[in-house]
């Protein structure tokens, strides 16, 4: 019985193994870095250019899930720096469990786009 096309495939092209496979995390770590500079260039476009780019940071602030008022304080600020590595966390699972680059670049859309309507709803019923 010959393996699948996929089977072939993987066995054709392996996911990257050693230092090449974390190459998502070392970029995640770069724009977390970055993350403040973003945010000021974000400022214009407020208030869905910092819910599209960081999203959780703004969803570990809402009051609306339960957490203290200092959590909603403190989470925010250290999100704004963890955000980018877990989501590089995330790709890099992703990748080593042989998914292609765009579908793990698609389950970081599709968790942006989650929260972006979590936090539009949010914001719907604050209005009422």
């Amino acid at each position: 019985m010959m393996p699948t096309s996929k089977v072939q495939l993987k066995k054709r092209n392996p996911p990257p193994t050693g230092y090449l496979s974390w190459w998502p995390v070392a970029a995640g770590v770069v724009l977390g870095c970055l993350a403040p500079q973003l945010r000021t260039m974000l400022a214009p476009y407020e208030p869905w250019g910092p819910r599209v780019v960081f999203p959780f940071v703004q969803f570990v602030g809402l009051h609306e899930i339960g957490m203290s008022a200092e959590l909603t304080r403190t989470l925010p600020q250290l999100m704004l720096y963890l955000q980018f590595p877990l989501e590089g966390l995330l790709t890099k699972n992703s990748l080593s469990r042989g998914y292609k680059i765009s579908s793990a670049m698609g389950h970081l859309v599709f968790l942006h786009a989650l929260c972006a309507i979590v936090l539009w709803l949010v914001a719907m019923g604050g209005g009422n």
